[in-house]
């Protein structure tokens, strides 16, 4: 086990900080669609912050490679642009809580839970009884043609990644046992 993930398992309140950074960023992405970067440095300072603190410069140490491997796991995506760059930068600050290992972990869980995430708003799309955006040569809708209308309507929208950052994160905290700890702590069985 990484120093960082030692961390994040032993002591709760690594996982309650990192749970507040995804909540609020979460919080920021539902309501203006972009992830302030003040929150996304602040995450990033307070898990080297915290890493060093509770396990002096291994941590600090371990915390920065997480960083690293969270941030450059999502960058690929971004210079697709697959997503933005406070997703990025969410991932890297996620990263600095979970330690390399751990980062790279909740990265490839956070492009499944991105992957779930995309056919619910698609599928919620294509029921959704909102008008067709212009109308078909026949001027009968079809299915195919609203499926097409759809597809191409989602694909310019701005979607909520903060989401499945967090439910990857999650999963492996949950998967570590950290969140056993910090539902302890507040009294949770």
């Amino acid at each position: 086990m990484d120093t960082a993930s030692a961390i994040v398992t032993t002591f709760p309140l690594m996982t309650g900080v990192v749970l507040i950074v995804l909540a609020l960023a979460v919080r920021e992405d539902l309501l203006k669609h972009r992830i302030p970067n003040s929150l996304n440095l602040s995450g990033l300072v307070l898990g080297i912050g915290l890493a060093f603190l509770l396990a002096g410069v291994g941590g600090a140490l371990a915390a920065i490679e997480g960083a690293l491997v969270g941030a450059a796991a999502l960058l690929p995506f971004y210079l697709l642009r697959g997503m933005g760059a406070g997703d990025v930068k969410l991932m890297a600050a996620a990263g600095a809580f979970l330690g390399p290992l751990h980062a790279l972990l909740a990265a490839a869980m956070a492009l499944m839970a991105g992957a779930i995430l995309a056919v619910f708003i698609i599928a919620w799309r294509m029921v959704e009884s909102r008008p067709p955006l212009q109308s078909s040569p026949s001027s009968e809708a079809t299915s195919t043609w609203r499926a097409a209308a759809t597809l191409s309507t989602v694909g310019k929208e701005r979607f909520p990644y903060a989401l499945a950052i967090a439910g990857g994160v999650v999963a492996v905290l949950w998967q570590r046992g950290s969140m056993s700890g910090l539902l302890a702590l507040v009294g949770v069985p």
